[in-house]
Parts: C-alpha cells; sequence; structure tokens
C-alpha cells in the first residue's frame, strides 16, 4: 500500500499516475484539498490539514492499519518568495508539521521526502552537486529543506533531491509548461532565462524514478533525482515548442537581472546543477532524458 501525503499538487498527481500505472499496490491520498469525485478503485482520498495536530493524528491512525505501508511525503510551503514574506508560517509546515508526522509514523516501511536542487545553493563553473557535499542554500526556503532533511536522515528515512521540475500539469491548475504552450498557441512570445542552468526533469520521470527507488527498497539515504543535460529554461522552451509543435522562434532568450518579475523578493541561484552518477548506480541507468521515458 502507498499513501502520497499533499497528493493534489503537481508532482503529487503525477507519483499517483506512476504508482497506478507501474505497481499493483492500492493507495491512499491525503491532501487539504481533493477532488469531488475519483474514478479509480485503488484510490481513496482522505482530506487533511497538515498543521492540525488532531487530524493530523487521526490520519496517522488510519495509515498504521496498512502492513508494508510506503509513505510519498510532499506536502509543504513552497514558493520561495511567499516563504520569505511569512517565515514563521513556512517553518510550521515545512518543518513543524512535517517532524510531527515522521515522528508518528514509525510503523510505515518506507518514507520517502522530495526536496530540492535548492539546498546546495550556487553551482559556479558548471559545477554539478552531489549528494554528500556541503549545503548552501540561498534563502530561506532552501534553509527549510535542509531542515527538512535532516529530520529525514536522522530518523532513517529517505531523501530525492528533485531539479527544476515541468510537464503538462494533471492537478487541475496550469503549470509553468501549460503557461508556455497556450502563449505558443496564441502565437505569442514567451520569454525564457537562457544563462541560468538546472539538470531538469519532468514531473512524470522525477515520479517514475521515485517510485521505482522504493520498489527496488534503496537504502541510500540521499540521492539527487535529475536529468543528464544541464539546461537553461531556454532550452527546455525549446524543446517544449518542438514537442507541441510550435514555432521556436516564439521562445524568446533573455538573461537573469534583465527584467524584473513582479512579486520576486527573494534571492535565487542562478545555476544549481546536480550529479545523479549514484541514481544511476542503483537503477542500472545509462542515461536519465528531461521528457524520455526512462529505460527501468
Amino acid at each position: 500500500m502507498y499513501s502520497i501525503i499533499g497528493a493534489n499538487g503537481y508532482l503529487g498527481s503525477y507519483m499517483k499516475k506512476v504508482i497506478l500505472e507501474d505497481t499493483n499496490e492500492g493507495l491512499i491520498c491525503v491532501d487539504l484539498n481533493i477532488p469531488e469525485t475519483e474514478k479509480e478503485d485503488r484510490v481513496r482520498w482522505v482530506r487533511c490539514d497538515i498543521t492540525d495536530r488532531r487530524i493530523v493524528d487521526s490520519v496517522l491512525e488510519e495509515l498504521s492499519k496498512y502492513e508494508n505501508l510506503k509513505i510519498i511525503y510532499l506536502a509543504a510551503y513552497h514558493n520561495p518568495d511567499l516563504v520569505e514574506q511569512n517565515k514563521q508560517l513556512a517553518w510550521n509546515i515545512n518543518v513543524t508539521s512535517l517532524s510531527y508526522f515522521i515522528n508518528q509514523a514509525d510503523f510505515a516501511k518506507e518514507i520517502y521526502y522530495p526536496s530540492t536542487d535548492s539546498v546546495y545553493g550556487e553551482s559556479v563553473d558548471f559545477y554539478h552537486f552531489k549528494e554528500g557535499d556541503p549545503l548552501n542554500p540561498v534563502n530561506v526556503y532552501g534553509h527549510n529543506k535542509c531542515a527538512a532533511e535532516a529530520i529525514l536522515v536522522h530518523k532513517g528515512r529517505n531523501v530525492v533531491r528533485f531539479p527544476f521540475l515541468i510537464s503538462p500539469s494533471l492537478a487541475g491548475k496550469p503549470h509553468f509548461y501549460d503557461r508556455i504552450v497556450e502563449s505558443l498557441r496564441n502565437d505569442q512570445p514567451f520569454e525564457m532565462y537562457e544563462d541560468s542552468y538546472r539538470s531538469s526533469l519532468s514531473f512524470e520521470n522525477a515520479a517514475r524514478l521515485t517510485v521505482t527507488l522504493i520498489e527496488k527498497e534503496n537504502r541510500h539515504p540521499i540521492v539527487n533525482v535529475c536529468g543528464d543535460k544541464d539546461l537553461s529554461k531556454y532550452d527546455v522552451g525549446l524543446m517544449i515548442a518542438e514537442r507541441e509543435g510550435f514555432s521556436k522562434d516564439l521562445i524568446v532568450p533573455i538573461n537573469m537581472g534583465e527584467i524584473v518579475v513582479e512579486g520576486f523578493v527573494t534571492k535565487r541561484a542562478t545555476s544549481t546543477l546536480m550529479d545523479n552518477a549514484l541514481l544511476k548506480q542503483i537503477l542500472d541507468l545509462d542515461y536519465v532524458d528531461i521528457f524520455e521515458r526512462p529505460k527501468l
């Protein structure tokens, strides 16, 4: 049995999809916002505010009834700008509530926590961060993630670090991918950074690689789950235009600092490249593409 905590978001929706496609397991989806209908017989939704301990205790009691339960904990306060503006709320969700849940979930066979390349900080001269490298986040969100990771590792659980993730949304609300496609469909240019690099990956590949790690009972406490290529967001935009059949000329390259994005209040690392050698060793992979399905 699987349970996804925070199942109704962008990544949670793909985790749900992959679990149903790649395993025969049942699935308990936990989220503050749950869909009105569910067509899958193997799925049950449970409403939960992760900051309300009375509700969390009730959810944990229900989950404790299942043997060999595998939990993927996705609930988080993500946006770096909102984290900067609401530090106490972010800490309560990202660290305090997480710690309480993990400490009470000793009954679970596995707990996986998706983290982020933001914990590493700035990549200099195209250096690819390895799992054991020192952490040097440049904003409060990254520090939240460092604290969360420490809790998971201390409890003998697993962390997977993700790069910039992008795919069509399955969550009922548009993602960055969908905004790009909508702009191109309307024959409107879309500006994307050409001087900021990530080891980018699709939501679906991130989910599939994570579920495979769980199924293989990986025992490495932290694994970088990312693609092989160093991709700017401009590179990714060109790929999306080609995938969707639109003109690449509508993807316009810009540099960090050339425009000011309204609402940005916190620093972001320009580039956070990651090394995925450990992932490929565990899963016996030769190559990990941003969009192409991995040959597992």
